[in-house]
């Protein structure tokens, strides 16, 4: 099964992915960009969607860049979801291999462009 590994700490969005995403992916969910990082290199996941606004030590464009840096993650693709006006440019600079605003998030969309996303990894 397909691993998708979410990393994002607000848990209502985490449930709305649980229950969209569930029987589809097999999941993990992190809400700390250290416990995020740490689960993209133990786990190896498939697509990682990924919050930048975490708590602890590292936000989210941190984990993007180390994962980036990780030759066994250089491929995976990443999909950035974040509230952090104007961030596009920055996360995808970064390595994102797309980037959407929360405010404009529909479920329906983000399953779409994840499958896109998953269909495309060379």
């Amino acid at each position: 099964m397909t691993k998708l590994l979410i990393i994002e700490d607000d848990a209502l969005l985490n449930e709305a992915y649980k229950k969209k995403f569930e029987e589809i992916y097999e999941l993990r969910f992190e809400t700390d960009g250290e416990k995020g990082l740490k689960a993209a290199t133990t786990w190896e996941p498939d697509l990682v969607l990924l919050d930048i606004f975490l708590p602890g030590r590292l936000n989210g464009l941190d984990v993007l860049q180390q994962i980036r840096k990780e030759v066994k993650l250089a491929k995976t693709p990443v999909f950035v979801v974040t509230n952090l006006p104007d961030a596009e440019d920055r996360v995808m600079q970064l390595g994102a291999t797309k980037c959407c605003m929360k405010t404009d998030v529909d479920l329906n969309k983000v399953a779409e462009d994840i499958e896109h996303l998953l269909a495309n990894v060379s």
